[in-house]
């Protein structure tokens, strides 16, 4: 597959080798169209009005969701449109705390990424509820007999991503979900890192709440999240932050919640990402989720023969037959800073991810100042892995 010529950022850096994927995809032109053509001939927010406009972009929205329904392979009442993951982390977790006085306690695993580590840790401060953290070993594997031991009555939320940053690792989702069932608590999955990259339905990872960026995997214009709930939480959840139209009536004193799932999307949606999002799932039916999930194989083989032969490097996470993160430093002890090799491949078009990853808890103890992390989709091509290999050979050669 050779599909630069379908981004638009290619045009403007024709040598760009893009490795920074999971902290934001490039975004396919025909997305970046229909977002414009949105902006200029349809631009209105809101779902409650009666004129033209307004009904042309409460359409466009739920276009987009059944589209994206149908690409999951879920029903479109359980997927709502979200301003970030802090938000939607936040939002539910207020509901489930504010629901049901008798939780009192928050587990989350060490390798969680900061939007959803922070946001919980900032609820159980507000809320004066219990932390666990579930630790990892040197590989950034979960500590699976301590959720056992750890989690009770008391417990309310269970967060553990699928696929980690920095590592690449995949926490068992299936096993947790398994354990948190057992004792009534609720799983919330951030599936950011897999979504689009693997060929899965967030119904079968077992979690009750799934959480994924709609710029990433999805390669969707960036500021939309998407949170996918199981059918009977979400018929009885009151999620934490409300307005807007997830409100049906509102008194003085008083409200009425809106349906599933307009109860879950509060403020305004950002309806011109919503419509990008669209396009990209188009484009990504066009070419195949299968055909894509066979391409970022083939890289990731290639991604790993090539890397073998820099003996100087440092790789983390292990027991992976392919992936699409890979994290690494250059040298072992007195090694050469993560930042430095990031700046000096910039200086040849070839863009990665370099220091603690937005993931802190989970990098500092394998690289106190950070690591190098690689990413890939389907735009990337062999050439371009050959390119930062040749580039990673002349930084050990004049540097280490």
């Amino acid at each position: 597959m050779n599909l630069k010529s379908d981004f638009g950022v290619y045009d403007s850096i024709p040598n760009l080798a893009y490795f920074d994927s999971i902290s934001t995809t490039l975004v396919p032109r025909i997305s970046a169209e229909g977002t414009k053509k949105f902006l200029e001939t349809i631009a209105v927010s809101s779902r409650r009005g009666a004129h033209n406009l307004a009904v042309q972009g409460g359409s466009k929205t739920e276009d987009v969701r059944r589209n994206l329904a149908k690409h999951l392979a879920t029903n479109q009442y359980q997927l709502s449109f979200q301003k970030s993951i802090p938000t939607a982390v936040a939002s539910f977790a207020y509901g489930v705390y504010g629901q049901n006085k008798e939780r009192s306690k928050i587990i989350i695993s060490q390798n969680e990424e900061n939007s959803v580590l922070v946001s919980l840790l900032r609820i159980a401060e507000v809320l004066k509820l219990e932390i666990e953290v579930i630790p990892i070993d040197v590989e950034g594997t979960l500590d699976m007999a301590f959720l056992e031991r750890k989690i009770d009555e008391k417990t309310g939320i269970v967060a553990v991503g699928h696929v980690t940053v920095g590592t690449g690792t995949t926490n068992p989702i299936n096993q947790i979900s398994k354990i948190t069932n057992e004792k009534q608590a609720l799983l919330l999955t951030d599936a950011t890192r897999s979504i689009g990259f693997l060929d899965f339905k967030p119904q079968n990872l077992g979690a009750d709440v799934v959480l994924f960026s709609g710029n990433i995997g999805l390669m969707g214009p960036p500021g939309l999240a998407i949170q996918w709930i199981k059918s009977e939480i979400g018929e009885s959840h009151i999620p934490g932050i409300l307005g807007g139209s997830a409100v049906a009536n509102v008194e003085p004193k008083s409200y009425e919640l809106s349906l599933q799932p307009d109860k879950f999307e509060a403020g305004t949606l950002n309806i011109p990402a919503i419509v990008g999002l669209g396009e990209s799932l188009a484009y990504t039916r066009n070419l195949g989720i299968r055909n894509i999930i066979n391409h970022l194989r083939s890289l990731w083989s290639h991604l790993e023969k090539r890397f073998s032969e820099l003996k100087e490097v440092q790789l983390y996470g292990s027991g992976r037959k392919y992936g699409t993160i890979l994290g690494f430093n250059i040298g072992h002890d007195t090694g050469i800073n993560c930042h430095e090799v990031a700046m000096f491949l910039d200086d040849s078009n070839i863009a990665v991810r370099s220091g603690l990853l937005c993931a802190h808890p989970l990098i500092k103890p394998m690289a106190s100042e950070g690591l190098v992390q690689i990413s890939i989709h389907a735009y990337n091509t062999k050439s371009d892995i050959d390119r930062m290999i040749e580039a990673l050979h002349i930084i050990i050669r004049e540097l280490l």
